[in-house]
């Protein structure tokens, strides 16, 4: 496998329901460990929204998504640290150990790395009225210190999307939101986006209609014309927007492939997308 650019840095957004089996995350560990291991500077940033919605149903809470997103009350937002940091952090910190992963598992609260602000009620597509999602986040600032000191330690950080305001309140920032933030203030050159399915395709029954390769100028033009439809939509949404904040290419990988990422980053075979930062 050829080796990647010393001191090149790549964010890895791996979703809850990546990380639910164990034999998925110590694949996904072994898969950043040859990330670490050709001199990448690595930062994971990890979902949890399977787990939040499981423990919110053991503890007698139930889950209501506005337009997609997570209605966040003060219970609700107890189940999801407990979910991010107790469970989903607690056992992909584990998994990297145990593949000799130099791992640091913590919220983006801690040390002011990402402060919050309250999100103001929105108009959200097919509702009447504006939608308060309770103690939900936009980012307010971002202090990238910690993680140039975690990566100045050798340190690969895990992080999950729980913050806090300036009055120090605990508030729960969707963890996309929180890989578009990261990518301008640390300059990501690479995003990996590891989901249950191994890049875009115009229809998801025919594996013909895979598309490995994108620029950023295509991607309103798939979404208009309604070549991709569904969840497939909000995602190249979301790569489109991490691309405008400085990344040059963001990878969409399958978590059941064996070394999806580290190949996605070396450019050997596998099945999955890259869409490039358009010239300017």
């Amino acid at each position: 496998m050829a080796e990647f650019a010393r001191q090149r840095r790549v964010l890895v957004k791996v979703g809850g329901e990546t990380c639910k089996d164990p034999a998925d995350r110590q694949r996904l560990a072994r898969d950043l460990q040859q990330v670490v291991a050709s001199g990448a500077q690595l930062c994971v940033v990890h979902g949890a929204g399977p787990q939040i919605t499981e423990l919110g149903k053991q503890l007698g809470l139930a889950s209501v998504f506005r337009g997609g997103r997570r209605v966040t009350d003060a219970p609700m937002l107890q189940a999801a640290a407990m979910a991010m940091t107790g469970q989903v952090g607690a056992e992909l910190l584990a998994a990297c150990l145990a593949q000799g992963v130099a791992a640091v598992s913590t919220p983006a609260a801690s040390a002011g790395l990402v402060v919050g602000k309250k999100r103001p009620p929105k108009p959200v597509p097919g509702e009447e009225e504006l939608v308060d999602f309770g103690l939900v986040a936009d980012v307010a600032e971002v202090r990238p210190q910690l993680l140039e000191a975690l990566w100045g330690a050798g340190l690969v950080p895990l992080l999950s999307s729980l913050v806090c305001d300036q009055a120090g309140q605990l508030l729960n920032l969707n963890a996309d939101t929180l890989v578009t933030a990261l990518v301008q203030a640390l300059h990501v050159d690479d995003v990996i986006l590891v989901t249950g399915v191994p890049g875009v395709y115009r229809d998801l029954a025919d594996p013909a209609t895979h598309l490995p390769d994108l620029s950023a100028d295509e991607l309103p033009g798939l979404i208009s014309s309604g070549a991709v439809q569904g969840g497939m939509v909000a995602k190249l949404e979301e790569v489109g927007a991490i691309l405008k904040k400085g990344a040059q290419r963001v990878a969409l990988v399958g978590y059941q492939q064996e070394q999806a990422i580290a190949l996605a980053l070396s450019g050997g075979p596998g099945i999955r997308t890259v869409v490039r930062r358009s010239p300017a």
